[in-house]
């Protein structure tokens, strides 16, 4: 069924303003009615569409991972195993989209009252991460080690602008190539 593209130009409208107010004012500090005035649409809208802002960040968040994993096509990986080019592949994929709202994902990890809203995300990219890689019971809590380090590498880069998105990705390539290849050798 296609959708209404009144529908998508509405959605758009909203997602564009939400992100527009937050990195202007931050989460906390932002309201339906200012997101409906921004995005010219009206409060019913916004309740019928999303039901809150935390629905907006929502939509906005998952619509990034999917984007991520649409990219990632972890079919790929899953038969023709991970090696270092592909595992380059797979942080160049998550460093794009993590730089199309960079200070949106900034905002929501440092305020306060959206700071855990990513958690549920990023649980289920470690899980991804983890069937990606298939540890077996000996190595599993070193490969969970290995991904609780990308995330922190990740949120640092967001929330503390820690190098370029280019020497992330060549540090995060190389130290999961190199650990990679050591747990493969434990296995």
């Amino acid at each position: 069924m296609k959708t209404d593209l009144r529908v998508i130009k509405s959605h758009a409208a909203i997602e564009n303003a939400f992100i527009n107010l937050v990195e202007i004012k931050g989460y906390s500090n932002i309201t339906i009615k200012e997101i409906a005035e921004k995005a010219l649409v009206n409060r019913n809208t916004i309740y019928l569409n999303y039901g809150s802002k935390e629905g907006i960040l929502d939509a906005i968040v998952k619509t990034s991972i999917r984007k991520y994993f649409g990219q990632l096509n972890s079919q790929y990986f899953k038969v023709m195993g991970l090696n270092k080019r592909k595992i380059e592949m797979m942080y160049r994929n998550l460093f794009k989209v993590v730089d199309e709202n960079i200070e949106l994902y900034r905002i929501i990890i440092t305020d306060a009252a959206s700071s855990g809203f990513l958690n549920p995300e990023f649980s289920k990219l470690r899980k991804e991460f983890l069937e990606l890689i298939k540890p077996n019971s000996e190595n599993k809590i070193k490969v969970s080690f290995l991904i609780n380090g990308v995330f922190g590498i990740l949120t640092n880069y967001i929330t503390l602008a820690t190098g370029t998105a280019e020497e992330n990705i060549k540090i995060l390539t190389d130290l999961t190539y190199s650990n990679l290849r050591h747990l493969s050798y434990s296995r």
